[in-house]
């Protein structure tokens, strides 16, 4: 840990009275000025399910509505609203269950953010403009991936219960969180394997409650059925395989091989490193790179997703506050990745390289640069002395 001074109480107060003025700020923006159509995807598909509707048929100059008939139907109170207000609440509440998340995960990964600035303040540039890119898109990933981290939290502070809960939550919103929920089963916790495969089937039935046993199977069978068509519908897509088909021609027939041979070493490894108990590798480092793994190799992988990058970029920024040696090149590294990741999709760029990092697809080239620095990390404290086994004083 640095030896930097630790944050008093005013200094904490002051912070959430400016997070919270300024993600006001940005959610009144977005509701007033850009008025994003997203939102008038997850309304519809309210009332699409409430009004005996097809929510995932085609709907004129919009978007396909690509999650789950309860992430239809927990909109249903914002689309009775007026839009604006609607979509104020829809995005502010998104914005503070990722940052109430993402306070709980760093807590867990060592690097508390109520306790030092410099934590704070990477913190704050780490996720702050991803974070911003996925909301003014009034998509679900922060808030998808809100529930992620402190699903990830809830794990480390053996609470495996709500964690499973939370994790088959997420899953059944937007499916990709499920990569994370199997790595934790490598954890063999009892209480967890129960949690999540029965909140799984929680919340997959749980929209039977409000529109019936028959109408929820009709929904799920409708839902499968445009996420299976949906796999091979574009090539404009951010995943590897996509960026290699796109712009050098290449097959694309190893997507699936690779993405599968990918989760397997992830797998065994978070099952390695659960045998040895190397808890503290486990818990700062499993989140990211699930979220990596996702933008790298999901066919669902586009700009609004890059937030599931945030996590990583956080750490190579700790690295560079933490490290004894080479301090200027873990800067620059973090510096790249905010650059390449969220910054270029930003509106803090001129428009024509906004458009530009658009048609060469740089988020991709970002998420590569990521996974390599996140890599290094890994092996690099897994070399390091505090590295070695540690006891889990709970059972598993």
């Amino acid at each position: 840990m640095l030896g930097r001074p630790v944050m008093t109480s005013a200094q904490k107060r002051w912070s959430l009275i400016a997070f919270l003025i300024l993600t006001a700020g940005i959610c009144l923006h977005t509701a007033v000025v850009k008025k994003p159509l997203n939102y008038s995807v997850v309304t519809n598909a309210a009332g699409n399910i409430l009004g005996g509707h097809n929510p995932y048929a085609p709907q004129p100059a919009l978007d396909f509505f690509k999650y789950s008939p309860l992430a239809g139907l927990l909109t249903v109170p914002f689309s009775l609203l007026r839009d604006e207000v609607g979509l104020f609440l829809f995005i502010f509440f998104q914005y503070w269950l990722f940052f109430w998340g993402f306070q709980r995960w760093a807590r867990s990964a060592g690097c508390p953010l109520d306790m030092r600035i410099s934590y704070l303040l990477v913190a704050a540039f780490s996720v702050l403009f991803d974070t911003t890119v996925a909301i003014q898109n009034a998509q679900v990933n922060a808030g998808i991936l809100g529930l992620m981290l402190l699903a990830a939290a809830q794990y480390a502070e053996n609470k495996p219960v709500r964690s499973g809960l939370l994790l088959s939550l997420a899953a059944n919103l937007k499916l990709f969180p499920f990569t994370l929920g199997l790595c934790l089963l490598m954890g063999f916790r009892k209480k967890y394997w129960a949690a999540f495969w029965g909140g799984l089937v929680l919340w997959f039935t749980l929209p039977a409650a409000a529109v019936g046993w028959s109408r929820n199977l009709e929904l799920l069978k409708q839902w499968a059925g445009l996420m299976s068509w949906d796999q091979a519908r574009s090539l404009d897509m951010l995943d590897l395989a996509s960026f290699l088909e796109l712009h050098l021609g290449w097959s694309s027939w190893w997507r699936e091989p690779l993405a599968l041979l990918v989760g397997v070493a992830i797998g065994l490894t978070t099952l390695y490193l659960f045998r040895g108990r190397q808890n503290s590798l486990l818990y700062r480092f499993l989140l990211p790179v699930n979220g990596l793994y996702i933008l790298l190799f999901s066919y669902l992988s586009e700009s609004p997703t890059s937030i599931l990058a945030v996590a990583a970029i956080f750490l190579i920024g700790i690295e560079a506050l933490e490290a004894e040696s080479h301090r200027r090149i873990f800067w620059f590294v973090w510096a790249g990745s905010l650059a390449l990741v969220p910054l270029f999709y930003s509106d803090l760029v001129p428009r024509t390289w906004n458009v530009w990092a658009q048609a060469v697809n740089l988020n991709t080239i970002g998420y590569v640069w990521t996974a390599v620095a996140c890599l290094f990390l890994i092996i690099r404290h897994a070399r390091r002395p505090a590295a070695v086994l540690q006891e889990d004083p709970v059972p598993i």
